[in-house]
Order: structure tokens, then C-alpha cells, then sequence
């Protein structure tokens, strides 16, 4: 039953239209007069039975259009043609893809086996029902993005909330439901989140937000009152909020649509403060919990599973117009899979071209080809049988990873095979010289033998001069004006001289330029930051050149690519120190006892370094998972009441 259900979900809403109609589907031509006159009369299925190469020919692109009503929904709301590509809008309404798109998730994570009946108890009622009542304040704190995604419906008015707290409590009722009666090995399901990402279409919630945050919540209630009310972590909240008062920046979430705060104010940054809060407790104790002996090998080919279904997943999203249309909606992506076919392409300097597949980020999607092949070897490595199938996986694998064009990551992985070699091998010092210089030799190729023929001095202060060419005169950022006033030789100067050579090595120096342009927090803010994930103070404050220096090409929307950097701004360097201080800790004490979670731990650090995986749930709940189950593992993590 729950499969034929799924295949009604899967066929049913884009296939209602009045069939006894004379209006028939015209094949599309230049001449679009009879779709700009018939909208909302034909269905998807409707419109592709009589014109079946728009499933699979390039020039055709399938799109969403969520502010629709829901008569609309399923059918042909328009089509435009720009240049040689059609795109072709679908209409789709947001509170129906709230029902539709969570009835399908819950259904598929269904079919997992259960293990035990769910109990009610009212802690657990109590703790949905402020999950959903926090979403509701923090929809109502961003109604400037959600204004325009969810057709007629006034968000300055209860009755808006009543209809959208109804939706969210049968979503969080039956994710609990589910998800906490199924097995403990569901854990090890854990890479396939990078494939059901999980996002509702036209929303900036996922899925698995949701569970994850009602389940903070009921972890948290076991704290005494007093704690929960005198914790130190609410002065940083209200400091946040405070700050952000009278503000009210905005930002355009585009890729990061669901792990971003959109507004920057004081409801806005307080809601969103305490949603990050319950959403890291409920990813922590969700994992720890079902840990029973804790073992690597249960992941390994999962992992590998999951890097094949990303690669063909996304190449045939890349051909198949209609496979793209659904792998973004069945799947809760951020953003539509890439167009580009061209998975080994080279531009016009013959540089590798980044592939990113369905993924919105090449970077981040090639770390987890690397981290999937880093287990595989570690657990080859450590004698563990693997099934032949796993074998069949590995090359695919590999060519996601050279797809992404991810150096970093390649080199990341390098380093930590080379370190579990030596510990395995006990190599002799002759040997362990012709390892270290050989990937020293592989290290420079991927910089780039070209970029050592500059100047320390070039190279060095390149970052700090791309932060210059990009402020304005008139509008400088308060990092910019440090730089300006301190010493050449001053320690701090030091500092930013050492990251920008690192910047320049890892090609990341106009990047981390743009970083400083923008940033400018006063002493307060350097010290506790601006509150989780909001980025629209950092990318509206501060105004700065929008046009790219050489090309003159107006560069859009660029992330830092560097998830210390986001952590800088959203919790100050008290923050950043703790938290690099915690990984320091834990590195410490797994290279003890875990030699294997001591080597995936370094390399989700030096990912973290020089990518934006924090601003994706994926990356997010796998990197802490893994670091939650190890702090357990070393005894870092005590019980709540404890």
C-alpha cells in the first residue's frame, strides 16, 4: 500500500486536467500564443504525451512556479523562449508542496523497518508543538521571501499561521513517529541525505529541520528550569538580537534557500538563534543515541552507494529535462541540477571545469566523494571484507570526484591515507621521505607549478589587495579600515600576510578579499558575532564593487568558501576559538583510541577550512554526526541531566 501511494504521489498531481475539453495540447513552436491564452488548462502529463521531446531534448527546461493557486497546481501556468531554450513553467503552490512532497519523504523513510511502537507522552506533544509554533515566528519574522512564494495568503494575519502550523504538525507528528520507532541501524543510512536532501519547494525549511529541531527541543526539557532559563547562551541570544534591532537587511538566500536567515532583525536573528540551538542538540542526541558499538564498516558502502546514485542521478538530470524537473522536487533540492553535460569539460585556459551534478555545490558534493572514498580505503586497510559490489561503486566514485574538480579535498584525502599507511606499515624513515616528497610534488601540481614563480610579496598580500580593489572609497568596511591603520610589521599584519599566502595557495585570495570588503563588525560583534546563519547583515551592511576585477563581468552572489569564516561571522572569535578548541580537544583523544575517527575528523576540518559545507543540511548533519559520535565515543558527551 505504501508503495502504490507513492506512485500515486509521483503521478497523480501533475496529471489532473479536464479532459473532456476541446483544448488539446499544441506541439511548441516560436508561436506561443495558444499556451500565453490556455493557462492552467493542461497538465504536465498532458502537455509531454503530446510532446514527448521535451523530456529529453536540452533546449527545453522544466520549471517551477510556486506562487500558483491550487487549481493551477500540475498544469502549464506559461512558456517563454529566450534565445534557443524554452522554459516551460509548471504551476505549484507552496502549502500543497508542504503536503505532497513530506507525504512522499515520510512514505519512502516508512519502508524502513520498525523496531518498536510509538509512545505519547506529553513531553512529546509539547515538544512538536513548539517546533512548529518556533517555524511559525520564524516564516512570520521572514514574510519578504515568503510574501512572494505562497499565493494569497496574508502572512500579517493569524488565520495565515493557523493553516501553516497545521501542515508543520502533521509533518513533525509523523517524522517523529517514524523516525523514532525505526531501527537503530537507521543511522547508517546516513549518506543517503546528500541524495533526499529534503527542502520543500518554495519554502527555506528542510524536511529533516523540522524533526531534528522538535527533538532538541524534547532533549533540552529534560534540563531543570532553571537552567534553561539562567543559561549564559541566552544573554549571547538577546545580545544578537539587540543588535540586530531597527536593522533589517535582506538577502536572497539563492542555493543556501533553507539553512540562511533572510532578514537580518531582531525577531528574525532570535528565531533563528534558537532554531539552530535545538536543531544541533536534536542531530547530536538523534545519533548518539542509536550508536551501539559504533563501527565504520556499517557505513562504508553506503557511502558508495550514495556517490553512484549522486553521479548518475545528476548526469541524467544533466540530459533529461524531465529528469531534472523531478530529481528537484522528489528530492528537495536547493537548486536544479546542472544542464552541463560536459562531465570531464576544460574551459579556454584548459583548466578542469567543475561538475556539481544535481548537488548546488561542486565543492561541497566532491568532499563527500572524497570522504566516501576515505572510508573505503580506511576499512581496506584495516582488513574489513567488503562486498563485491562495492567495487563496482569505487570507479564511480572516483569520477565524481574528479568531476567536481575538488583539490582540496583530493589532497585532504591524500594526506590522511598517507598518515594511515605509515601507522599501518610502520614505514622506515626512507620510505616515509619518499611519501612525504611525493605528495609534496602531487600537492604543488594541483597549485600549480606556475603560481611558485611569484613573489612572496605578490602572493602573500594578493587577498588583502583584492579587498582594497573591491571597497569603496566611501563605504569601507571596519576590517578594511584595520588593515589601513596597522603597522607593516605588526603582528597582526603577520597573521594576514601568512592567511593570504594560504589563501593564494588554495585559490581562494579574491574570495577571502571579498570576505574582508564586506566585513565590518564592531568590537562586540568581532567578539560574539552576528547570530547562526545569518548572512544578510554581512552581504547588505557594507556596499562594495560588483563588477570582477580583470573581466569587468558582474560577479552575482559568491559565498566566503570557507566555513571558519561563516563561523567567524556568526559567533565572533570567542565563538570560532571554542569551537576550534573542541575539535583540537577531540583530535587529541581519538588519535588514542580511534585511529580511523581521528583521520575523518582531520579531514572534515581541513574541508571546513575553505568550503561553505555548514550552509548545506547534508554536509552539516553528517559532519556532526560523525563528530558527535565520536565525542561520545571518547567520553566528551555526557547525558543532559548530567
Amino acid at each position: 500500500m505504501k508503495i502504490i501511494f507513492i506512485f500515486l504521489i509521483l503521478i497523480i498531481p501533475w496529471s489532473l486536467s479536464n479532459y473532456t475539453d476541446d483544448i488539446t495540447p499544441e506541439k511548441i513552436t516560436s508561436d506561443l500564443r495558444f499556451y500565453e491564452i490556455n493557462t492552467c488548462e493542461i497538465s504536465l502529463f498532458e502537455f509531454l504525451f503530446n510532446n514527448f521531446n521535451v523530456i529529453y531534448q536540452d533546449h527545453y527546461k522544466i520549471r517551477f512556479n510556486d506562487y500558483s493557486s491550487i487549481k493551477c497546481f500540475g498544469q502549464i501556468t506559461g512558456i517563454d523562449q529566450i534565445g534557443y531554450v524554452f522554459y516551460i513553467s509548471i504551476g505549484t503552490n507552496t502549502l500543497v508542496n508542504l503536503l505532497l512532497q513530506s507525504s512522499f519523504w515520510l512514505l519512502l523513510l516508512s519502508l524502513i523497518k520498525r523496531e518498536k511502537n510509538y509512545i505519547i507522552n506529553i513531553k512529546k506533544i509539547f515538544s512538536i508543538l513548539l517546533g512548529c509554533l518556533l517555524l511559525c515566528i520564524v516564516i512570520y519574522a521572514e514574510q519578504r521571501f515568503y510574501s512572494s512564494k505562497i499565493f494569497l495568503l496574508d502572512l500579517t494575519t493569524y488565520k495565515a499561521y493557523m493553516y501553516i502550523f497545521f501542515y508543520l504538525f502533521y509533518i513533525g507528528y509523523f517524522s517523529k513517529l517514524i523516525l523514532d520507532t525505526r531501527r537503530k541501524e537507521i543511522i547508517y543510512l546516513l549518506p543517503f541525505i546528500y541524495i533526499l536532501v529534503g527542502l520543500y519547494s518554495g519554502f527555506n525549511i528542510y524536511f529533516l529541520s523540522l524533526f531534528f529541531v522538535i527533538s532538541g527541543i524534547e532533549k533540552l526539557l529534560d534540563l531543570p528550569l532553571n537552567k534553561l532559563l539562567f543559561s549564559p547562551v541566552n544573554l549571547i541570544i538577546l545580545f544578537w538580537g539587540y543588535n540586530a534591532t531597527g536593522e533589517n537587511h535582506y538577502l536572497d538566500p539563492d542555493k543556501i534557500r533553507g539553512l540562511s536567515n533572510t532578514v537580518y532583525n531582531f525577531l528574525s536573528t532570535v528565531s533563528w538563534a534558537y532554531f539552530t540551538i535545538f536543531l544541533v542538540v536534536g542531530i547530536t542526541y538523534f545519533f548518539i543515541e542509536r550508536m551501539v558499538d559504533f563501527n565504520l564498516k556499517n557505513f562504508g558502502q553506503n557511502f558508495l552507494i550514495s556517490s553512484t546514485g549522486i553521479v548518475v542521478l545528476g548526469y541524467l538530470g544533466s540530459s533529461i529535462p524531465f529528469v531534472n524537473f523531478f530529481n528537484y522536487y522528489l528530492f528537495g533540492l536547493t537548486k536544479f541540477g546542472t544542464d552541463n553535460q560536459e562531465m570531464f569539460g576544460f574551459n579556454y585556459w584548459g583548466e578542469k571545469v567543475a561538475w556539481r551534478g544535481f548537488f548546488p555545490s561542486a565543492e561541497t558534493i566532491g568532499e563527500f566523494f572524497a570522504l566516501s572514498l576515505l572510508i573505503f580505503f580506511l576499512l581496506k586497510l584495516d582488513n574489513y571484507q567488503m562486498s563485491k559490489t562495492a567495487y563496482l561503486y569505487l570507479p564511480i566514485c572516483l569520477i565524481g570526484l574528479y568531476t567536481s574538480n575538488n583539490r582540496a579535498a583530493t589532497v585532504a584525502l591524500l594526506l590522511c591515507l598517507l598518515l594511515k599507511l605509515n601507522k599501518s606499515f610502520k614505514f622506515s624513515k626512507t620510505y616515509k621521505t619518499i611519501f612525504v616528497l611525493a605528495f609534496l610534488v602531487l600537492t604543488i601540481a594541483f597549485i600549480g607549478f606556475g603560481n611558485l614563480n611569484y613573489s612572496f610579496n605578490f602572493t602573500s598580500n594578493n587577498m588583502i589587495k583584492a579587498g582594497f580593489d573591491y571597497s569603496l572609497d566611501t563605504n569601507q568596511s571596519s576590517a578594511i579600515q584595520y588593515i589601513d591603520d596597522i603597522s607593516s610589521n605588526s603582528l597582526s599584519s603577520l597573521l594576514l600576510l601568512l592567511i593570504g599566502q594560504i589563501a593564494f595557495l588554495v585559490n581562494r585570495a579574491e574570495l577571502w578579499g571579498l570576505f574582508l570588503s564586506r566585513y565590518s563588525p564592531n568590537f562586540l560583534e568581532f567578539l560574539f558575532g552576528t547570530g547562526p546563519f545569518g548572512l544578510a547583515d554581512h552581504y547588505s551592511e557594507i556596499k562594495i564593487s560588483t563588477l570582477r576585477i580583470g573581466t569587468g563581468q558582474d560577479f552575482g552572489f559568491l559565498l566566503t568558501h570557507s566555513s571558519i569564516l561563516l563561523l567567524l561571522i556568526f559567533f565572533g572569535i570567542t565563538g570560532l576559538v571554542l569551537i576550534l578548541a573542541l575539535g583540537a580537544l577531540l583530535l587529541k583523544k581519538l588519535k588514542r583510541i580511534d585511529y580511523d575517527g581521528y583521520l575523518i575528523t582531520i579531514f572534515i576540518i581541513l574541508n571546513l577550512f575553505k568550503s561553505d559545507s555548514i550552509l548545506y543540511l547534508p554536509s552539516l548533519v553528517v559532519y556532526w554526526a560523525f563528530i558527535s559520535m565520536y565525542m561520545k565515543k571518547v567520553g566528551m558527551i555526557k547525558k543532559l541531566n548530567n
